[in-house]
């Protein structure tokens, strides 16, 4: 019998839908933990005093900031845990995009991927959202519900692979909104709801890439960020004097 020759594909998050997923993912965890502090003798408190409230926030913010590359380190130990090289594994920030992203730039097979995908989702989102409810932490509560409202593409990614041969080898492209696919199977007629085919690869110089650097931050995401941080250090000289 004839072996079926390997498809090679380029294929790009749909960023809509991936923003709708997001949208239920942040809703879903939050009724969750209204029900959850509705129906037991559990107290979350919450109730924040001025003027510590403006530093209580920017803390927060911060940490939340923290959370989304701890997020992102998380992918990269995943990658690397399961078989990936450190040299292959980067990182980078497009914040006008709206992404912070740990970017495998080797072929890897499908148990890499899945694992890579779930485990932020898991360990610092269900995981942390359970601790939080028990030891009653408004702070961890937020950060893991934050974490899985912004987890919309793993698990929008997970659903696309999970239906995928295991013969599959995977190599992200890019900032990490597009990759490579390479399999058997033939998807060039599939239709997927959370990602969709940009191209059919016959030229294998199309998925060949500079090696990155190890920490990739766009300019306009350095432009935000220095705005970010002026804006907390107006807030933290407006604090002092009132």
């Amino acid at each position: 019998m004839k072996e079926k020759k390997i498809n090679t594909y380029i294929f790009e998050y749909k960023m809509g839908f991936i923003m709708i997923l997001s949208f239920v993912l942040l809703i879903i965890p939050i009724l969750i933990t209204w029900a959850y502090y509705k129906f037991t003798n559990a107290h979350l408190n919450i109730n924040i005093d001025e003027p510590s409230s403006i530093i209580y926030s920017v803390l927060l913010f911060i940490l939340m900031f923290l959370w989304m590359i701890l997020h992102e380190i998380i992918h990269g130990i995943a990658y690397h845990v399961n078989g990936a090289k450190k040299e292959n594994i980067t990182f980078g920030a497009a914040l006008e995009k709206g992404i912070f992203y740990c970017k495998c730039g080797e072929f890897i097979n499908k148990k890499n991927i899945i694992i890579s995908l779930l485990s932020p989702f898991i360990l610092i989102g269900v995981i942390t959202l359970i601790i939080g409810y028990l030891i009653n932490s408004f702070v961890l509560i937020f950060l893991s519900i934050v974490n899985i409202s912004g987890a919309a593409g793993d698990l929008a990614m997970y659903s696309f692979f999970i239906k995928q041969d295991k013969d599959i080898q995977f190599k992200e492209l890019g900032d990490s909104t597009t990759f490579c696919l390479k399999t058997k199977d033939d998807l060039s007629k599939k239709k997927y709801l959370s990602v969709k085919l940009k191209k059919v690869v016959t030229d294998e110089k199309d998925i060949i890439e500079e090696k990155s650097k190890k920490l990739t931050i766009s300019k306009a995401s350095w432009i935000l960020l220095i705005v970010i941080i002026i804006i907390i250090l107006l807030d933290i000289v407006a604090l002092l004097f009132v």
